[in-house]
């Protein structure tokens, strides 16, 4: 597990891509080489990605943003379905210039980056899904997550929100090994980066999303699922469907990490990324 008071969320830059509609949003593109974009699930803010990409970092183009109404972004408008945050990316590949990318998806933010992929395969050199939110099964299970997250929110706000999600999303190693310290600096990180605005917006939304398992089949690009061994929502079955309905994906498994791999073992999550996105270079 990561040390988590090294963890650094500060906002180094102040880049923003200002939108016809008004939103502002804010993105730091940086480095040389392949360009991987990172989309945030709902609980975590652009400047996180940094403690566990210093590798990718060296090596390739990084573009990380907060999605519109989250950290350092902002709307007058609510976010009423998924649409809204694919037409943001496009908007924002167009104004830094990539225009192809490995994309980085984690937890909900997976069905962001498969609905952007369907719509502009074009612009998608590759996708990395990390601990899918989506089933190769279907979406019931999802909804019901959301739908209980929700009621968690609206009963008793972000700090009851982060008593359901800790134990779901951190393995049992991490959990064990950092012991009450990491958890209420976890959970003092968590109140105070994120807005219940923008959480209860998203999880509303992704009620609305669509979700067929045979969809995965258009995906045309390389694939990669990447989950932790103590992943809550994916099993081995679910990776044999996924390797069914995606027959060119490549499926990872790290061990001792949970729903977000990324802050269990960022060495592990780096070096899966790595040899996908070089792999996919050389040929």
């Amino acid at each position: 597990m990561s040390d988590i008071s090294a963890i650094d969320v500060r906002y180094h830059s102040h880049d923003a891509l200002r939108l016809s509609d008004g939103a502002e949003i804010y993105y730091d593109f940086q480095g040389e080489g392949p360009a991987i974009t990172f989309i945030n699930n709902f609980y975590i803010v652009s400047p996180v990605w940094r403690n566990f990409t210093t590798d990718l970092a060296r090596r390739t183009a990084m573009l990380t943003y907060d999605l519109r109404n989250q950290g350092a972004s902002f709307s007058e408008s609510s976010v009423d379905d998924f649409s809204t945050h694919v037409d943001d990316l496009v908007h924002l590949l167009d104004h830094v210039g990539v225009e192809s990318t490995f994309m980085v998806g984690s937890s909900i933010s997976t069905l962001i980056a498969r609905d952007f992929a369907l719509m502009y395969p074009d612009r998608v050199s590759g996708l990395i899904f990390v601990g899918p939110a989506f089933s190769p099964f279907g979406g019931y299970r999802r909804q019901a997550i959301s739908k209980s997250w929700l009621a968690s929110l609206n009963s008793g706000g972000n700090k009851q929100l982060f008593e359901s999600l800790y134990p779901l999303v951190f393995s049992d190693q991490s959990i064990n090994l950092g012991g009450p310290a990491t958890y209420y600096a976890l959970r003092e990180t968590f109140l105070s980066l994120l807005s219940e605005r923008s959480i209860r917006e998203n999880l509303e939304a992704s009620l609305k999303v669509h979700d067929d398992p045979t969809d995965l089949s258009g995906l045309s690009m390389p694939v990669e699922v990447l989950v932790g061994d103590g992943e809550f929502m994916w099993s081995d079955s679910m990776m044999d469907e996924v390797r069914r309905l995606i027959p060119h994906v490549e499926t990872v498994t790290i061990p001792g990490a949970g729903h977000v791999p990324f802050f269990d073992n960022p060495n592990m999550f780096q070096d899966a990324i790595l040899k996908f996105v070089f792999s996919q270079e050389r040929k």
